[in-house]
Order: C-alpha cells, then structure tokens, then sequence
C-alpha cells in the first residue's frame, strides 16, 4: 500500500516527477477537461501495466519494449475509438492530447522494468494514474476558477468579465502550474535552494 500512497502524493507525476507536464498545461484549462483526460490516461496505464506485465512472462526480453509499446497504441487507437463513439465533445475537448497518450512521459516512465510482483505493479500503476489525475482536477479547477469564473462549469460570478482570463490559456496554464509547483515544494519544504 506504500507504493500506492507514495505515487500518489511524494512521487506525484506531475508535481514532483514533472511527467504529462504538458497535457497539463496544455489540456488542463477547466476541471472537467483535466478530469477526462486524467481518466483516460488512467485507464490506458492501468490497463497496459496489467497486459503487459503478462506479455512480459511471454516475451524475451529484447523484444518486451516493442510489444509493450504495441499493447499501448493498440488501447490508445481503442479507447479514441471508443470515445469518438460515445462522446465526440471529449475528443475535441483533449484534441491531440488523445492519441499522444502514446507519447505520454508518464506512460513511458510506467512501462519501464520492474521486478516487483503482480499485485504492487497494479498498486504502483493505480498509484501514479490517480496521482495525475488528482493533478490535472486541480490545475483545471484553479484555472476554470480563475479563467472563467466557473466551477465544473457552474458560474459562480454574476459578471460577464472572468476574474483572469490568462488563466484560460497556455501562457496563463504556465504561471498557474508554476505557482502549484511552488505551493507543493512550500508544503514538502522543498525547493528554493541554491546549488552551483
């Protein structure tokens, strides 16, 4: 259960280990968006991380990185599939950060080898999944708040005018992610040293 907790919180993916950093400026821009794609790539990790771990038993061991590659676009391309079915709005909403999941550092950074047994590779891979996920809900809703004015796209101002519309964009995605981090490192009491 350690791996579990640590993924989560001390090895956050985005927080700490800076993984899917991108995806989270990029897509993160209100709390649903960051809660779809968090989801998504949730479900992609753990799934590959279970199929893989038992392709692994099969595989020799040169060959393991191609196939556990193949087994990641093969549920990438399903899972757009899927979605361009049942909700062609959350395709449009994660545009080109749907199938770069393929690309996706935290994805990568997962499938690397490990020697630990079934049931801590799925703690670890649900670990690191509901870690980015706990992170891109909170950029989104940090900057849907401040973008939009919004809260799961309930409006909570009266006013037309957002309390910052940087917020809503790339740039402002930047400064907000920039001012998380620096929240994170106050809390771990990290950060802020100077080494040559």
């Amino acid at each position: 259960m350690k791996i579990f907790w640590e993924n989560l919180f001390r090895k956050n993916p985005v927080f700490v280990l800076f993984l899917g950093f991108v995806p989270a400026v990029a897509v993160a821009s209100s709390a649903e968006a960051g809660l779809a794609l968090g989801l998504i790539t949730g479900v992609i990790l753990v799934l590959t991380t279970i199929l893989n771990y038992f392709l692994s038993l099969l595989l020799p061991k040169n060959a393991r990185t191609v196939g556990q590659l193949v087994v990641l676009i093969i549920l990438t391309v399903s899972a757009h599939r899927i979605l361009l079915t049942l909700n062609p709005q959350v395709v449009g909403t994660l545009n080109i950060f749907l199938p770069l999941l393929v690309a996706n550092s935290l994805v990568i950074y997962s499938l690397q080898e490990n020697d630990l047994p079934f049931g801590a590779v799925i703690l670890d891979s649900i670990g690191k999944s509901l870690g980015f996920l706990l992170a891109l809900v909170l950029i989104g809703i940090v900057r849907e708040f401040f973008g939009y004015g919004t809260f799961f796209g309930t409006k909570l101002f009266t006013s037309d005018l957002p309390p910052l519309a940087l917020a809503s964009t790339v740039p402002g995605g930047m400064i907000i992610v920039g001012l998380l981090l620096a929240l994170v490192n106050m809390v771990r009491g990290q950060g802020g040293e100077l080494h040559d």
